[in-house]
Order: C-alpha cells, then structure tokens, then sequence
C-alpha cells in the first residue's frame, strides 16, 4: 500500500498509533532504524573490506532513527561512529533511550566537531553515510554546524542513506532550504511523502524505499479514508 502524506498527515498518524492504539513509539523507531540498517548493510556488505559507517544525527527523533541504525550495525560486525549535531539538550527522550541502547552495543554517541581531522577522515574513509539531522517537518534553511554536516555528507564519494527525507528538503513542497543531502537512497516510512516527489526533492532523494514500520494497515486504511 502506497500512500503520499502530508507533514502534518503524518504527525497526526504517528500521534494516533502511539497515544490511541497503544503502539510503542520505541518499538517504531527501531523498526524504521531496521528498514535504514538493512538498506546500508545491503550498499555495504559486511564481508566487504570498508565496513565504516558514518551516522549524522540530530537531537530529534529523526535523529534517535539514526542512533538507533548505528546500534544494530554495530551489533552486526560494523565499524561505526555516530555524530551528534546540535544541542545534546534538546534531545528528545526516545532519541536518549537509544543513546543507551547504543553504548549497550558498545557504541557511543560524539559531539560533532566539523573541523576535528579523525571526524573528517572516518567520513572520507567510510563505506556508507547515513543522513539523520532532520525530519520531514524541517521548514528554516539549515545553518550552522547542521550546514556544514550537510556538506561534508555531500562531499564525501561513498552513498549516502537518509532517514525518511534528505536533510534540507521540505517534505511537503520538495523545496530545498537553502542546502540539502544528496542521497543515494532515502528509506521513508509508512509512506511515501509529498517533497520527495517534486521540487528538488524529487533530484536529491535518490531512489526511494518505503519501509513499513509496524502501524497496521488498518490504522492507515482508516486514516487516509477520513
């Protein structure tokens, strides 16, 4: 079942499954890191020489997506590091339970420092990026660190793989703001999104997988027919 949703269609359908159906907002968001883990261990075999994975996050929970891919690639025999752009303040409180989950794996989440040479040099050296600085409600140009993060993504020769839409796309116009991710491949969840097909999104979002991630058919099915 394929669906386009609005930003706002999907925070409602979100909001429903967990607070009214009961659904774990944990338990989704490992689903969706799965969907994103898969997709990099396919781009990058594990009995592949490279092995590094790079994971660009944010404090929201786009980013505890990509906190949450990181744990199960390192569990699966991956070398990785995980960057934290931003605020650690401000992250949400399922971005810090897969932070714990993360360090359980024996993995840890850094600081991001831009201009630090064994950050830039893990990134030029990896196998595969995963982009997870922002979610489908980004509506500002990206600045700061989150920009030059952006870049060195873009930069970098080996694919890029972002959490449900490039970093910088508005998810529902497609418009870039200001400067966006390149990706290879986008796994989006539950549906596919207005942005990622038109406007530049539909050029910077690769190929698109929608990527089931545990809310019923049903729920969807009676979401959309209202």
């Amino acid at each position: 079942m394929c669906i386009l949703a609005s930003t706002s269609q999907m925070k409602e359908l979100d909001r429903t499954a967990i607070e009214d159906w009961k659904i774990s907002s944990l338990w989704l968001m490992e689903r969706a890191a799965g969907a994103v883990a898969d997709r990099v261990a396919r781009l990058t075999p594990k009995d592949a020489l490279g092995k590094r994975i790079a994971v660009f996050c944010g404090p929201g929970n786009n980013g505890g997506d990509g906190i949450a891919a990181a744990g199960i690639l390192l569990k699966e025999g991956y070398e990785v590091r995980v960057y934290l752009v931003g605020n650690r303040e401000k992250m949400t409180p399922d971005s810090r339970a897969m932070e714990q989950k993360l360090q359980e794996a024996g993995g840890r989440l850094e600081a991001y420092a831009p201009t630090q040479p064994p950050q830039q040099e893990w990134t030029r050296s990896s196998s595969c990026i995963i982009d997870a600085l922002f979610g489908v409600g980004l509506k500002r140009p990206i600045t700061g660190d989150f920009l030059s993060a952006v870049r060195q993504m873009n930069e970098a020769e080996c694919p890029v793989v972002s959490c449900d839409i490039p970093s910088g796309i508005d998810g529902d116009t497609g418009a870039v703001l200001g400067e966006a991710v390149r990706a290879d491949w986008t796994v989006t969840f539950t549906c596919s999104k207005y942005g990622l097909g038109q406007g530049g999104g539909k050029e910077y979002a690769g190929t698109v997988e929608v990527a089931p991630i545990g809310i019923p058919e049903e729920l969807i099915r009676e979401f959309f027919a209202r």
